[in-house]
């Protein structure tokens, strides 16, 4: 019966190797654990943090750049105006970027609107549009931008 927990114990836990594991931040020699990556908290959210900077970092401009949309959008709104029409290089020259909206909303007569999050705009006709901050009535309406393009 010795023996056979003396296997058990040698096959559970080999011999430590001699190369010293080294922080995959740092660099310094690790101390504790045979797992250990990281000698402390800051070096493992660093490299966490690089890790994922990329792909947040693409999130994070776009977000960026909704909101900045957004926020064009409402200075036209200020006020107790519900709605405004302004001409389309007017939103150009405050930096609005057409491209980038969170969803497009059509009304039961088909008219489209593209929406900031709660505030949107349809275009009209000689390159005016119309601005107008959606309300909870029409919240509930919403149809996401790849579900509702029409031909």
């Amino acid at each position: 019966m010795v023996v056979i927990t003396v296997i058990f114990i040698v096959k559970k836990f080999p011999a430590m190797s001699t190369k010293q594991k080294k922080c995959l931040t740092c660099q310094r020699i690790l101390k504790g654990r045979m797992d250990k990556k990281f000698c402390d908290d800051y070096c493992r959210s660093a490299f966490n943090n690089k890790k994922y900077m990329a792909e947040r970092g693409l999130i994070r401009q776009v977000n960026h750049l909704l909101l900045k949309n957004r926020r064009i959008l409402e200075t036209f709104l200020e006020g107790s105006h519900s709605t405004v029409t302004i001409m389309r290089k007017t939103l150009s020259a405050r930096g609005f970027q057409f491209d980038f909206f969170t969803h497009t909303y059509f009304t039961a007569d088909g008219k489209k609107y593209v929406c900031c999050y709660d505030h949107a705009y349809s275009e009209l006709f000689n390159e005016e549009l119309l601005i107008t901050r959606m309300t909870s009535k029409t919240e509930s309406l919403f149809i996401p931008y790849n579900e509702c393009e029409r031909g």
